[in-house]
């Protein structure tokens, strides 16, 4: 898939597809569809209601009302993964357009963060974190926005999106939570909950840094283990891939809608959405330089350490070396020493190394090399 976060797609490309395609020139439902998911597929369909609101319905209701152009309504699709080939089938029986159908039928791993403007319809691939946010796991979910219908779809592995559809539909299904009762007003809102996710979860790691710097001060660089930092830091990473690339993804669609129906998104809720992106990424951006300055400290004192360390090693040494030589000499098998035969050769030998050892410490101690 192509990394390209804005692309350009012809008005004739919506419609090159073989069969009938799902939009007319007008941006509606075009043909009575209706979808039979493939074994382990969920699909949800949901009327947007007047207040906002959410409430669950059958598919032929969605495409039916969708057609008629009197309602709007959000349709989820949990692919879970499966063959391309099969997965491109499925999709064609739909009368999607082409490229929607090269994008959705890509393997997960595959995906990448875009924005494919139309003159009545608007592709978003947008990345975001797993249901576990400390996985190494890479998600992203795809949102197709027409004129009465708004279809998210994904093929990832369930146990990393599954949890996040019951909590989007959660925050959605409330009223005046979406910005309009509207398809692109539950775009809107799709996008926000994914935004404010990565935000919670962002916030959630600085308060962590937070307490490992107050601790370094009010404990000392010893109380907070270097693996800690680490840690930390690979996950802050992994918060600012995800971070960049949906603030990436929402500048792209700002300019995107201005080719769809820009009045149908609200004056104010794509600026916000983009301010709320772009907080988030710069957060991440300053927690990093946090993150590297605690990593600093703890790496300067654990140096520091070893160089104490070292430091009382090279005392040991000092302090043996005399010894060791006068032990050598008179470890020599020579007939003439006189000294060995005196009486008191021997203690006068033992308490002339100990003095000769606690001169050695004492001035090693008053050079600072135990400091």
């Amino acid at each position: 898939m192509s990394k390209n976060l804005n692309s350009t797609v012809s008005q004739e490309s919506l419609y090159s597809n073989e069969g009938t395609p799902l939009l007319d020139r007008e941006g509606s439902i075009m043909s009575d569809l209706s979808i039979t998911p493939l074994p382990g597929m969920q699909i949800r369909c949901h009327l947007i209601q007047k207040s906002g609101a959410l409430s669950q319905c059958p598919t032929g209701d969605a495409l039916a009302g969708a057609k008629s152009g009197k309602n709007h309504y959000w349709v989820d699709i949990d692919a879970d993964p499966r063959y391309a080939a099969e997965l491109r089938e499925w999709l064609q029986k739909l009368n999607l357009p082409t490229f929607v159908i090269d994008v959705l039928s890509e393997p997960p791993e595959l995906w990448a963060s875009q924005v494919i403007p139309l003159q009545k319809a608007v592709l978003a691939v947008i990345r975001t974190l797993p249901e576990e946010a400390d996985s190494d796991e890479i998600a992203h979910l795809a949102a197709l926005c027409l004129r009465n219908m708004l279809i998210t779809f994904t093929s990832c592995q369930r146990s990393e999106t599954a949890a996040l559809y019951a909590l989007v539909f959660q925050r959605m299904n409330v009223s005046e939570r979406l910005p309009s009762p509207t398809s692109s007003g539950a775009l809107i809102a799709w996008l926000r909950f994914h935004l404010d996710r990565t935000s919670q979860v962002l916030r959630a790691l600085r308060h962590l840094v937070v307490s490992m710097d107050e601790a370094m001060d009010r404990d000392g660089v010893q109380s907070v283990d270097l693996e800690e930092i680490i840690l930390a830091k690979d996950q802050l990473l992994r918060l600012l891939s995800v971070a960049e690339e949906q603030s990436e993804c929402i500048e792209s669609l700002s300019a995107a809608v201005e080719t769809f129906d820009s009045s149908s998104f609200g004056s104010s809720s794509l600026p916000i959405l983009r301010a709320k992106a772009g907080s988030t990424e710069r957060t991440a951006i300053r927690l990093e330089k946090n993150l590297s300055d605690l990593r600093q400290r703890s790496e300067g004192y654990e140096h520091q350490m070893t160089n104490r360390r070292l430091a009382v090693l090279t005392v040991v040494s000092a302090v043996f070396m005399p010894l060791t030589l006068f032990t050598g000499i008179w470890g020599m098998n020579f007939e003439n020493m006189p000294e060995l035969s005196k009486p008191y050769a021997y203690p006068l030998a033992l308490v002339f190394m100990i003095l000769l050892a606690m001169i050695m410490i004492v001035y090693f101690r008053r050079a600072g090399w135990f400091d």
